[in-house]
């Protein structure tokens, strides 16, 4: 049984510290793999098989033991999991002394296997959920519902009802796989049992990590529901960072969602907006905890990411002017801000700092430029969406 092998030398150790008394763990084939002697360590100890065998309590007074090989006085119990045997507990010392510490001890022992045990069971459910989700959420790339049916059938989930896909954000968790590595188990359960509780209504609702600082959360939840959810997820947020508080990992905790849908291409189509409306709150609304897909202060940007870039190509050439023109940061600038400013001009004047008339000396530079009307919002707009979609790219390219 692996599980005592993983776990034999750290319970020894935290035990005899705890009560200063030596003791040993032996496995089924007699041999010692926990001790706080640990030059016995990987030794074989003949009389722990006896102890398998026989099933009970054996006790060695310093006579008996030394006509033994390897063999210390004490009371040796057998250790037992899921009602087998798996290995032995010896505890060092005069019998009559040390008799009293054998059942605490051996009940602690069987506590911390059973623990480690489903700790290990939590990581492989953990994994599988994982994998499946994975395939879930790149669904266009895969596509392979066969393969997303069986790991439904192996997790016992449906996605016959409408389901939303929530985003956790945790940014303080790359500082703990950077810096230390790994993130404690038991902390990692802690933070798995606590957005369960906080988002899971029933064994249908999938959580699991995505990556080192996202967590997902995939929701049986109707259209009709959606005033609730924003409620939820500002609860949420702040019960996730007074646990990451707790954990001396201070960070600002971000959550956002997309809208609802059926089967896994809706799952996957909410994941996608739930990801571009974090991506795009944590820019545009850093200080806010909730991001929502239908948010009307998310949605401009996340059209604009969504546009075809072929269909700026016929603007490639009149693009090019402004990309070569020597005062290009201050003119693209200016008429973002001036668009963005509801295309009025005091506004957008107060927003970029300077004084109305410079604007509008701007305003008629672009007008030249370009020839168009700065006061038209369907000219404004076509081009507008040239400037932010072409700003990141090369120039005349889309």
């Amino acid at each position: 049984m692996k599980v005592l092998e993983q776990v034999a030398q750290s319970i020894v150790e935290q035990t005899s510290a705890l009560l200063g008394v030596s003791m040993s763990i032996t496995n089924a084939e007699g041999l010692i793999i926990g001790c706080d002697r640990k030059e016995r360590v990987g030794t074989l100890h003949r009389v722990s098989i006896q102890v398998i065998k026989e099933g009970r309590e054996v006790a060695f007074t310093k006579e008996e033991a030394a006509a033994l090989e390897n063999v210390l006085p004490g009371v040796a119990v057998p250790i037992r999991f899921n009602n087998q045997v798996i290995g032995v507990l010896g505890i060092i010392g005069e019998p009559s002394e040390v008799k009293k510490y054998v059942k605490f001890v051996r009940n602690h022992v069987e506590m911390m296997l059973q623990e480690n045990f489903r700790t290990e069971a939590y990581f492989v459910q953990m994994k599988t959920t994982e994998v499946f989700v994975q395939h879930l959420i790149h669904y266009k790339e895969w596509e392979n519902e066969r393969e997303l049916e069986s790991y439904c059938e192996l997790l016992g989930v449906q996605f016959d009802e409408p389901r939303v896909c929530i985003l956790v954000h945790l940014p303080s968790l790359v500082r703990i796989h950077t810096e230390a590595k790994q993130f404690a188990n038991l902390s990692l359960l802690e933070l798995n049992n606590l957005i369960c509780h906080l988002f899971q209504n029933n064994m249908d609702d999938i959580v699991c990590p995505i990556a080192q600082d996202k967590w997902i959360v995939i929701k049986e939840m109707k259209a009709c529901d959606f005033p609730k959810l924003k409620n939820l997820c500002e609860y949420a947020a702040e019960k996730l960072t007074s646990f990451m508080e707790q954990q001396n990992l201070h960070c600002k905790v971000s959550i956002s969602h997309g809208k609802s849908y059926k089967g896994f291409e809706g799952a996957s189509c909410s994941y996608d907006q739930a990801y571009k409306t974090l991506m795009v709150g944590l820019e545009k609304e850093p200080e806010d905890a909730v991001y929502s897909f239908d948010s009307w202060t998310i949605l401009p940007e996340i059209f604009l990411e969504g546009i075809n870039l072929s269909f700026l190509e016929s603007f490639a050439d009149d693009i090019e002017v402004i990309w070569k023109h020597p005062e290009m940061d201050m003119l693209v600038k200016t008429f973002i801000a001036y668009c963005e400013s509801s295309m009025n001009i005091s506004r957008a004047a107060r927003n970029l700092y300077v004084h109305r008339n410079t604007l509008i000396y701007r305003l008629n530079k672009i007008s030249e430029i370009f020839h168009i009307d700065t006061q038209s919002f369907e000219q404004c707009l076509v081009l507008y969406v040239a400037l932010k979609k072409g700003k990141n790219h090369s120039a005349g390219s889309f």
